[in-house]
């Protein structure tokens, strides 16, 4: 019996070693690691939003478990790929367009043009650092829309993934992977 147990142990470790080792890649080549510390210096760039993560809740389990979500998507991943859904930087101003999937807390009339998680202008608090486990970049900002308000952490790797989370007043907290493209290159 000990020796069974020993064996399912042994195997349980070794399938959890393999199941971790096939990550994403979290380290950068030089050339990937210089073509992001360009681009964020030059400060203009988009992610384009590829999976919406919404935070789980009741409703949002329901309407995942009634189908009325994308093939391939369940409550907690939300393939959004060719939604046209990004987040933009440009200089000192920000921009984004992203479908939001969640719970509203606050007021608003049903507006379908305003449903999403949309903002344009210059971010308060801004700052800008090394992310600090991987090859990349952490920005993080606020900024209004009429009477709501986001605080936007955003991780940029050099391998060309991008994560952007946006926590609002107004609705419960949603987070984006994506793909970084360089608004600069031809």
């Amino acid at each position: 019996m000990m020796k069974t147990i020993a064996t399912f142990g042994l195997l349980l470790s070794l399938f959890m070693g393999l199941g971790c080792a096939s990550g994403p890649r979290t380290s950068a080549t030089p050339q990937e690691m210089a073509a992001l510390d360009r681009v964020i210096s030059d400060g203009t760039f988009k992610i384009v939003a590829q999976w919406a993560q919404p935070m789980a809740s009741r409703g949002l389990n329901s309407i995942a478990n009634a189908g009325l979500l994308p093939r391939g998507s369940s409550a907690g991943r939300i393939d959004i790929a060719g939604s046209g859904g990004y987040f933009k930087m440009d200089g000192d101003r920000t921009e984004a367009d992203l479908p939001y999937f969640g719970e509203r807390h606050m007021g608003g009339g049903y507006e379908p043009d305003k449903a999403g998680i949309r903002f344009k202008g210059t971010p308060k608090d801004y700052s800008l650092g090394p992310i600090q486990k991987g090859d990349g970049y952490t920005m993080r900002f606020s900024i209004n829309e009429g009477q709501e308000t986001f605080q936007v952490l955003a991780q940029i790797y050099a391998t060309g993934h991008a994560t952007v989370s946006v926590a609002s007043t107004h609705r419960t907290t949603i987070w984006y992977q994506g793909r970084l493209l360089d608004e600069n290159q031809d």
